[in-house]
């Protein structure tokens, strides 16, 4: 794939979820913190429990059970999230590029992991969310993009814009045993901006990965990411790729 200085990557990331081989709780997390001071903003994040109970009557309680712990660095641009069935590392913008987001990850699995002790993979993801700022208070879509919600040619000018649009497609990827999920539509500009922004997400996913190592595990985040490339490519034209160069 080209290098794209002015990448439109707004957060990338990679997730791993588990079957963990113990009973894991939250605070099973915190001598994490000890080994990530480079991670010194902490949350945590809670999951909405809800128990409904028959008898004489109906009765519902709702219980707010701790699921993850967050640890954000000091720039804000690097998020990791140890959850009780998984692992997500996110690199905000600015995105650097493949190999460092791979290679942090590697190294906050490998911690999250020695503790976590997984007995399985059942899931594995690569994210990447762009936001192209197309320049102008109007555009062509087929400018930019060669996917896009088909909008009859035979109307007037003035009667083709459109307003908030979302669209989701999902692609099969039979060799990898995934699927892509293409997600687009357009986000709000800030007062004052002359762009339309278009979100382009683009989210590759397996279930239950046939890999028998860490080795294989991380072969494959490789395919993922050079199969996510493929549609971003296809997705843009040449006068995109000169706005992002």
């Amino acid at each position: 794939m080209p290098h794209y200085d002015r990448a439109p990557i707004t957060e990338a990331l990679i997730d791993i979820r588990i079957e963990p081989s113990t009973n894991l709780k939250l605070e099973d997390f915190q001598p994490l913190k000890a080994r990530l001071a480079d991670y010194p903003k902490e949350e945590t994040r809670h999951l909405n429990a809800v128990t409904i109970q028959f008898g004489a009557g109906i009765s519902q309680t709702t219980e707010q059970k701790p699921w993850a712990l967050v640890l954000r660095n000091a720039d804000n641009n690097q998020v990791v999230q140890f959850s009780l069935n998984g692992f997500t590392f996110s690199r905000l913008e600015p995105y650097q590029d493949w190999g460092h987001l791979r290679d942090e990850a590697r190294r906050l699995w490998d911690i999250y992991s020695e503790l976590a002790k997984p007995k399985n993979i059942v899931r594995i993801a690569v994210r990447f969310i762009n936001v192209f700022k197309f320049p102008g208070e109007r555009v062509e879509p087929d400018e930019y993009l060669n996917i896009f919600p088909e909008v009859p040619k035979g109307l007037r000018p003035e009667l083709r814009d459109f307003g908030p649009f979302s669209m989701r497609l999902p692609f099969p990827q039979l060799d990898l045993q995934g699927v892509l999920v293409l997600n687009q539509g357009n986000g709000i500009p800030r007062p004052g901006d002359v762009i339309i922004p278009i979100i382009l997400d683009l989210d590759l996913f397996v279930e239950s990965p046939k890999v028998a190592n860490e080795e294989e595990l991380w072969a494959l985040f490789e395919k993922l990411r050079v199969r996510k490339n493929e549609y971003f490519e296809a997705s843009i034209t040449d006068k995109t790729r000169e706005l992002i160069r």
